[in-house]
């Protein structure tokens, strides 16, 4: 019998290569059985865990702020000196994990953290720290909604308001900017970015009104917000700054439509980087597959780390298992015939005890799992 784990984070509680071990501690005693791990993902949480152990990557550590207030913390790169490559976990720099609950206000914090992070990284290139061709950087579990703006200002990127004066870089004040500076830069890397959703910067589906509230917006907020990007793109085809692509992403809070405007990205949707980069592809002769995340909704399937895995084997015949914390009802008619969910949450009382328990989850989820395989 051979199993595949391929599990994604739990956010804001495990990365996925700590899942996988989990999930290996509890189903390796079986003879018989060949258990592959490939923890995955999507650019969200967990990314630069997950690429250090498929690359091998060594660790570089840079002083940034946090997204609100001036305090500094240490974010981890990866950095292969081989292949040239710094690989960037968003995450860890501008993720809502790094925001306590009574400070996500999206409206009045900006990415600036990862334009200060980017320069730090160019001032080790030009000193001959490090040799670098190209950046990777995971976009998602963000807690800024700021397309980029933030990070913009750290490479020259100004805000003017109709009275000549410059505005503060944060969403807030986005619908009072009447004119934009910027000068085209040269950076000393192609930056390519690693997408969970393909959602557009706008409207209905797009990076406000669709993420928004899970990062701390309101109804009205949300307004605001979009009439705020919707102002800075306008400016930004008014004064001819820089090509508009004809699609404009809003994953990380637009954060990757900044990267596209301003610094000429690449968008890498999380399957392709699953099956090119991390080598998940299917018909490999899996008896099982094991997929895993925290919660699993509608968003699941909008090109996420788990959506994807179980879309790969839907029509392979294969036993599929999602587990995950809570599975949304609405999504589970669309689930495949030969996938098994597993809740998490049915083990135990309360929400807060399934996410405290989670290890305990995951053991008895691997009980169920060795029941319906028979082994």
């Amino acid at each position: 019998m051979k199993i595949l784990i391929a599990p994604n984070s739990f956010k804001e509680c495990a990365d996925s290569v700590s899942i996988a071990n989990l999930f290996l501690n509890n189903l390796r005693s079986q003879k018989r059985v060949t258990l592959i791990s490939k923890p995955i993902s999507d650019g969200g949480d967990g990314f630069l865990t997950v690429c250090i152990k498929n690359f091998g990557l060594d660790i570089i550590s840079y002083k940034v702020p946090l997204p609100f207030g001036r305090r500094l913390i240490d974010c981890e790169v990866g950095y292969s000196k081989s292949d040239k490559k710094i690989f960037i976990e968003s995450a860890n720099c501008v993720g809502l994990k790094l925001i306590p609950s009574n400070k996500r206000h999206p409206l009045l914090i900006n990415s600036r953290a990862m334009g200060i992070l980017l320069q730090n990284i160019i001032s080790d290139i030009k000193a001959g720290k490090i040799f670098v061709d190209k950046v990777i950087i995971g976009i998602g579990g963000t807690g800024t909604n700021d397309m980029g703006i933030g990070m913009l200002s750290e490479f020259g990127l100004k805000l003017i308001d109709s009275k000549g004066i410059k505005i503060i870089p944060i969403p807030g004040y986005f619908g009072l900017v009447k004119e934009m500076v910027w000068e085209e830069i040269n950076l000393p890397f192609q930056i390519d970015i690693i997408s969970d959703v393909n959602n557009h910067l706008l409207g209905a589906f797009g990076a406000s009104k669709t993420f928004g509230r899970q990062k701390g917006l309101t109804g009205n907020e949300i307004k605001i917000a979009e009439k705020g990007f919707s102002n800075i793109i306008k400016i930004i085809g008014k004064q001819r700054l820089s090509t508009i692509p004809k699609f404009i992403s809003g994953a990380g809070g637009g954060l990757a439509a900044g990267f596209q405007i301003f610094m000429n990205s690449n968008i890498i949707y999380s399957d392709k980087f699953i099956s090119s980069n991390l080598g998940i592809k299917k018909g490999t002769g899996y008896s099982a597959v094991i997929t895993a995340e925290g919660l699993f909704d509608k968003q699941s399937f909008m090109n996420k780390a788990t959506g994807t895995i179980i879309r790969r084997f839907a029509e392979t015949g294969t036993k599929i298992f999602l587990v995950c914390g809570i599975l949304d009802k609405t999504i589970k008619g669309e689930l495949p015939g030969n996938a098994y969910p597993v809740e998490l949450s049915k083990y135990f009382k309360s929400k807060s005890d399934s996410i405290k328990y989670y290890k305990e989850g995951i053991r008895l989820a691997c009980e169920e799992i060795k029941s319906v395989l028979k082994y």
